[in-house]
């Protein structure tokens, strides 16, 4: 039985900043940062790894795979429902 790993605490690439940036111009940075961590932290933490590792840090499926330690079909399925949520997150706080 395997022991369940902890997250690693990672800061997001800029170059994930800047495209959410670009979708949101009217937004400041920090607004914005604030905006992606509050809907980061609301997501399950195997979707939130599975966004950060394959959409945040460019690495696919194979890169959620490898963070998740689970196969690459689970991991892409993990990251598609995962951004599906935090698309759904950050519409929420759009209406807050």
């Amino acid at each position: 039985m395997t022991e369940e790993r902890k997250p690693r605490c990672r800061p997001l690439p800029p170059a994930f900043v800047a495209q959410m940036a670009d979708t949101a111009p009217e937004t400041s940075r920090a607004e914005l940062l604030d905006r992606l961590d509050r809907a980061l932290a609301s997501l399950p933490q195997a979707e939130r790894m599975a966004v950060v590792a394959a959409h945040g840090y460019a690495g696919g499926a194979v890169g959620a795979a490898m963070e998740l330690d689970v196969d690459n079909e689970e991991a892409d399925a993990l990251a598609r429902s995962g951004l599906q949520l935090l698309r759904a997150a950050l519409a929420g706080l759009d209406d807050d």
